[in-house]
């Protein structure tokens, strides 16, 4: 049910509710109001302000019930798009220019349950942050070195991965590899309202490939089936069907530093299609993933680590494997011969 329909469904002890859930999101923001009765201008101002919202906030309340009628009486899915469309934006002007609403937006404290602050977000999302992802996509080559970015095109969902309890890391940020020993937290926000699954992906693009002397990339995690939306914008795994469970980053002693990118990946019809099952390994190619199951990248970022001494440890209890160690080969000397001893270079003279 989307926020329209929602708000035509509340009674009175619905309405008394939405007034405790907006006495609460008060709460939470620490917005000061500045004092009346100082500035005759600024009263004036406000005053303005609030007869602009509450117009618009009662076109927006014809538009919602406008709504609802056409989806009960069955209209075409242009019509619903069009009226959801208008709602949304009427809704939007409703609280555009609230100082609080746009305290809270410039600190970063946004409640996507409300239209406004589902455009702020995403205005917010395609300023400065999409501008820094994209370059430091390209300028590291994680695009094309995993896909291609004629495919790829501009992300349309803001992914954001962060270890447990952390902060969110940067799109390129070097991290002690330790700190993602257990699996990541990701955020996917979508910037709509419906409900869609996605498969997560988290790739090593920076694995040694000893028989051609050469880099591939390896899986580190696969998730299908996470439902996603403006409303639910972490990844709800347990939601999801593991296809290849969770490995920690382990860059290798020697290895240039690693690249590990985190796809976000919208399956097929709109977002509907269940993948209960795949045929995966850890050593296949992203592009050929999607491309067998139709997938579409919405989401992408990453992060880049190096080894150190934990790594070991990644490699013994959980690889069960020894820690390699590479290098540049050494140059022989031709001076000591196959047993080990010296050659008398001057014995035939």
């Amino acid at each position: 049910m989307n926020t329209a329909s929602r708000i035509l469904r509340l009674g009175r002890v619905g309405r008394q509710q939405l007034q405790v859930n907006v006495l609460k999101r008060r709460l939470q923001s620490t917005y000061t109001q500045p004092a009346t009765g100082v500035n005759p201008a600024y009263d004036e101002a406000l005053k303005v302000l609030d007869a602009y919202k509450t117009k618009k906030a009662a076109e927006a309340e014809a538009a919602a019930e406008g709504l609802k009628r056409a989806q009960e009486s069955g209209e075409s899915a242009e019509r619903i798009t069009e009226l959801k469309k208008k709602w949304f934006d009427l809704a939007v002007e409703s609280e555009i220019r609230d100082p609080e609403v746009l305290w809270n937006a410039r600190n970063g404290k946004f409640d996507l349950s409300r239209p406004v602050y589902q455009h702020l977000k995403e205005k917010a999302w395609l300023a400065r942050p999409l501008e820094v992802l994209m370059q430091r996509l390209l300028q590291m080559f994680v695009l094309p070195d995993l896909l291609d970015p004629r495919v790829v095109g501009t992300p349309e969902a803001q992914l954001n991965i962060a270890m447990s309890g952390e902060s969110v890391i940067e799109p390129g940020s070097i991290i002690d590899p330790s700190n993602a020993r257990e699996q990541l937290d990701i955020e996917l926000v979508t910037f709509h309202e419906d409900s869609r699954l996605h498969t997560l992906a988290m790739i090593d693009l920076d694995e040694p490939f000893e028989e051609q002397q050469t880099f591939r990339e390896q899986f580190h995690w696969i998730v299908s089936n996470v439902p996603f939306s403006m409303n639910q914008i972490k990844a709800d795994i347990g939601a999801g069907n593991v296809l290849l469970p969770y490995i920690p980053p382990h860059p290798a002693k020697g290895t240039p530093v690693h690249r590990y990118a985190v796809v976000a990946l919208e399956q097929p019809e709109n977002g509907q299609q269940r993948i209960d099952s795949a045929d995966v390994s850890r050593d296949m190619v992203l592009r050929d993933f999607v491309a067998q199951h139709s997938l579409r990248t919405v989401g992408i970022s990453f992060f880049r680590a190096s080894w150190n001494e934990s790594v070991d440890a990644v490699y013994r209890e959980v690889l069960n494997l020894p820690p390699p160690s590479y290098g540049q080969m050494p140059i022989p000397d031709k001076t000591i011969g196959p047993d080990g001893r010296r050659i008398n270079l001057y014995e035939h003279y």
